[in-house]
């Protein structure tokens, strides 16, 4: 993050924050956070372990994007939007599938797009402005 304009630092620390706050939460009391976003603990005794997994997960990737220099940002948000996508599509498959009822398939949804548009966003104003920069020519 270091070394971007304010706007982009902003969608990256917006991202950040959704993402290392709802993991830490998800860490610290993942029963909380599953009556929270409407996942009966009854029918997913093992979902507590996973929602551990997956906030390590998550602190992780904000700490590594937060930390990230012009040079790797952009391959950390790609894989961070690659994550947020596939988490909306198994979410919506979930769903589907009769796992997961309308309200509870939608609060998994909603989660991954609070990331996911703002990393989206800064992704791409980060390859416009790459694109965007005159190539500089050495005088001798």
């Amino acid at each position: 993050m270091r070394g971007q304009s304010w706007y982009v630092v902003f969608l990256i620390g917006l991202m950040c924050l959704v993402r290392f706050s709802l993991s830490a939460v998800g860490y610290v009391d993942p029963l909380w956070l599953m009556a929270q976003l409407n996942i009966p603990i009854d029918s997913n005794i093992q979902m507590p372990y996973i929602i551990r997994v997956w906030a390590i997960r998550d602190i992780l990737l904000a700490i590594l994007v937060a930390i990230a220099d012009l040079s790797t940002v952009k391959t950390l948000l790609l894989a961070c939007i690659a994550i947020d996508a596939t988490d909306v599509i198994s979410a919506y498959l979930s769903g589907a599938a009769g796992l997961f009822n309308a309200s509870e398939t939608r609060s998994l949804q909603l989660t991954a797009i609070a990331a996911l548009v703002p990393e989206s966003i800064a992704f791409v104003l980060l390859t416009m402005r790459k694109t965007a920069e005159p190539i500089q020519v050495e005088k001798n």
